[in-house]
């Protein structure tokens, strides 16, 4: 016997397994609730922690910290994407908030950013800032 034939039963079990399985896939809705990013900027890093919540009047809100560390030099105006996501995790809306003012160097600063398109999950990162006086 080949090795075709030996192989073709377990083969045959493999593909009536995987047609068991849905054909899309589902995001656990608590998965995009929050988060944490990290990443080098300034000669040093930059970390966002956000999560999705609601203002007193019910309203959809992120909030969250910027953490700086390592760098000399300030982040002046930094720009969060703000992505809403559906419920397999595709990006149905943008929007640009901002942190106003001056995120320094070993910095801890808190943030609010309206949801401006609710949805099941969120996907929040720091898109840009400009780089404020200081450092070499």
């Amino acid at each position: 016997m080949n090795a075709a034939m030996r192989f073709s039963p377990a083969l045959l079990a493999c593909s009536l397994w995987l047609a068991t399985v849905p054909a899309t896939a589902q995001v656990d809705p608590d998965q995009n609730r929050s988060g944490t990013q990290t990443q080098v900027g300034n000669a040093g890093t930059i970390t966002l922690n956000w999560q999705a919540t609601q203002d007193r009047a019910g309203r959809p809100l992120i909030v969250g910290r910027v953490i700086t560390r390592g760098s000399k030099a300030s982040y002046c105006t930094p720009r969060l994407l703000v992505e809403t996501l559906d419920p397999q995790g595709r990006v149905t809306a943008e929007r640009m908030g901002f942190i106003p003012g001056t995120v320094g160097p070993y910095d801890n600063v808190y943030f609010e950013e309206v949801i401006r398109a609710p949805g099941p999950g969120y996907r929040v990162s720091i898109a840009s800032w400009d780089k404020c006086a200081g450092g070499q």
